[in-house]
């Protein structure tokens, strides 16, 4: 005899992320796994180098000076604001304290991998709502809701599809879902988009609506990926609940303080979303050139639909040295998600592009 895990567990697909390099591949440019393609700023790796002597005593469970932090960056209460082990950890955090076995989750079709597992992994159903040409759709969601809903994933924008809802679709999402059923923005990309005029990362609405939770990374924008540091916006009520469940140190010393040197490194984050927002709209064009068609994403990767020459294109670029991601598993078979990674990396994927179509 041996333990035997639960048999919802076996059920569940591992995740599998998109720094594996296939055998025959050479790894010399990873635009993979949406990263930031310039790494952390300047401050943070001098907070690095200054705390490895600190790291037997253990950190801040309340991660307070961080919590200050992103405060007063984002001008909100300290007390509404829970940090974790990436946005993965809320995430998780939030479905194992509001749902249960029998319960049911919505998130959209194609959204991200974390959604499923969280779900399986507390018992309960995961109902799929049908996006609109890519898109999120609120009535869809809506449509969606039963009276064993408890929770809501909403990507926003999400990963592999980086489309989201307008602030006025997200309001009415919001006013027509029961108030017992918490609704997750995942807003990890918001730093991208932030500037657009009909978009909303959620945070306006949290202290209005208590069943409205934001979740945001640092892995980003904020390029803390390898140190894994995420948040969450809400009311303290809910999140008395999910902090009786919370490890009392899931976030380090180290991480916590990188955060604020983060956060406070403003000139950093403008950089590298400024590069974003140029070089993405150059590399869609320069797709569009070849042929490709690409679904639309407000984050800082692209989607592009390479039909039936999928695989080998893919097999292509990896063999030259360009690793990307294949989303088959994501039930998008003929996509590969390329990230934005820096000027010459993007312009020496164009042209390894334009050398196999022959042009």
């Amino acid at each position: 005899m041996r333990p035997v895990p639960h048999p919802r567990i076996l059920n569940i697909s591992p995740y599998i992320g998109g720094d594996i390099t296939p055998p025959g591949f050479v790894r010399r440019i990873a635009l993979a796994s949406n990263e930031n393609a310039f790494g952390i700023s300047p401050s943070v790796k001098e907070i690095i180098r200054n705390s490895v002597d600190k790291t037997h005593l253990y950190p801040s469970g309340n991660a307070t000076d961080l919590k200050q932090a992103l405060a007063d960056h984002h001008t909100i209460d300290p007390d509404w604001i829970m940090v974790g082990n990436g946005s993965e950890d809320t995430l998780h955090l939030l479905a194992r304290t509001y749902v249960g076995s029998g319960d049911e989750i919505i998130f959209a079709e194609h959204a991200f991998g974390l959604y499923q597992i969280a779900t399986h992994a507390v018992g309960a159903t995961a109902l799929i709502a049908k996006r609109e040409d890519f898109a999120l759709n609120a009535q869809s969601i809506l449509n969606c809701i039963t009276s064993k809903t408890k929770l809501i994933y909403l990507d926003h924008p999400g990963n592999p599809v980086g489309t989201y809802l307008s602030k006025d679709q997200l309001f009415t999402l919001i006013q027509m879902t029961p108030s017992h059923i918490l609704i997750v923005i995942d807003s990890a990309y918001a730093e991208y988009i932030e500037d657009r005029s009909d978009y909303t990362s959620g945070i306006d609405f949290v202290a209005d609506y208590p069943n409205v939770v934001m979740a945001r990374t640092f892995s980003k924008a904020y390029a803390l990926a390898g140190l894994r540091l995420g948040w969450i916006y809400a009311n303290p009520t809910i999140l008395d609940a999910v902090n009786r469940i919370r490890p009392p140190f899931n976030t380090s010393s180290l991480v916590q303080k990188a955060g604020i040197a983060a956060l406070q490194d403003k000139a950093w984050v403008e950089k590298t979303t400024s590069h974003n927002a140029i070089c993405h709209p150059w590399f869609e064009k320069e797709m569009t050139k070849l042929g490709l068609d690409m679904i639309p994403c407000y984050a800082n990767f692209s989607m592009v639909n390479f039909g039936e020459k999928c695989a080998d294109v893919y097999q292509y670029l990896g063999k030259s040295g360009v690793i990307v991601r294949p989303m088959g598993a994501y039930d998008l078979p003929t996509y590969l998600r390329i990230s934005i990674g820096q000027t010459h990396e993007m312009e020496e994927l164009v042209e390894l592009l334009k050398r196999y179509y022959g042009q």
